[in-house]
């Protein structure tokens, strides 16, 4: 008696003798929803909730840029440490300034980065940091910086890498003096570490006044920082609304939109 085979096997050995898809192959096509796209993103600090048990690290240190990236707007501190080729930063007017003014009236708040710009997005294996620093600078150093990534697949996506720091005036010492090597074996950014020197030029050559953003100012004196409060966070979000991510530190606010089609000059028609 000859018995036939199962339903179910038949099903198996016709899904063996068929050519099997290629792995992977969307996560290796521009998604249909890469396009240029218009940001603006509005960074302030806010005052923790009493019950916040979240407290503010140690200093960061932010090492030379070695990959792809680009500075957004002014950016002295993160131009000492990149040397690379950047892509093209294209400023476009803010929206965000009645929610900006509001926020500078304010006692509990303090506006540190305020910008918009145009650039095409991109996913996720193919997107580059966006440089940010803003607020005041004490010995060349921002109270603001860090890294946002913005990338595009079904939803955009935002990822936060941020740091505020805050400054304490350093005493005045006479040059090699005991008080300054103990000052310098208590200082993590002590200028005479040579691979600190390397790490923060930022420290050795301070920013001009035309090199600031607007509403950023110079803090005169010797300054180190005494910590640093991250606010380091994944968020999907849709176009054309606005997004508030929220740390104990600060707030950030975010809307991106698609951009209009950019027109074709006549004469290439």
């Amino acid at each position: 008696m000859q018995l036939k085979p199962a339903f179910g096997t038949c099903l198996l050995l016709l899904a063996l003798l068929l050519p099997a898809p290629p792995l992977q192959a969307e996560d290796t096509q521009p998604h249909r929803n890469e396009r240029d796209y218009l940001i603006e993103v509005l960074i302030f600090t806010q005052t923790p909730a009493t019950n916040s048990t979240e407290k503010p690290g140690r200093p960061q240190i932010f090492e030379p840029v070695t990959a792809a990236a680009m500075k957004i707007g002014p950016s002295p501190a993160w131009s000492r440490l990149n040397y690379l080729p950047q892509p093209l930063y294209e400023p476009i007017e803010v929206q965000l300034v009645r929610e900006a003014a509001a926020i500078e009236r304010s006692r509990d708040y303090r506006v540190l980065f305020h910008d918009a710009w145009r650039m095409h997005v991109v996913g996720e294996d193919r997107s580059i940091p966006l440089l940010i620093e803003g607020g005041n600078y004490y010995d060349g150093m921002p109270e603001l910086q860090g890294t946002l990534k913005v990338m595009v697949a079904r939803y955009l996506h935002v990822e936060t890498d941020l740091y505020f720091s805050r400054f304490e005036a350093v005493p005045e010492v006479l040059s090699g003096s005991v008080d300054q090597v103990l000052l310098d074996s208590r200082n993590p950014l002590s200028l005479s570490a040579t691979s600190t020197q390397l790490q923060l030029p930022a420290l050795i050559q301070p920013p001009t006044a035309d090199e600031l953003r607007h509403g950023s100012s110079r803090v005169e004196g010797r300054y180190q920082p005494i910590d640093s409060a991250r606010m380091h966070q994944r968020r999907r979000m849709r176009s054309n609304e606005l997004h508030f991510i929220d740390s104990p530190y600060m707030g950030l606010l975010i809307r991106i939109e698609r951009a209009p089609e950019r027109e074709v000059p006549a004469a290439t028609r």
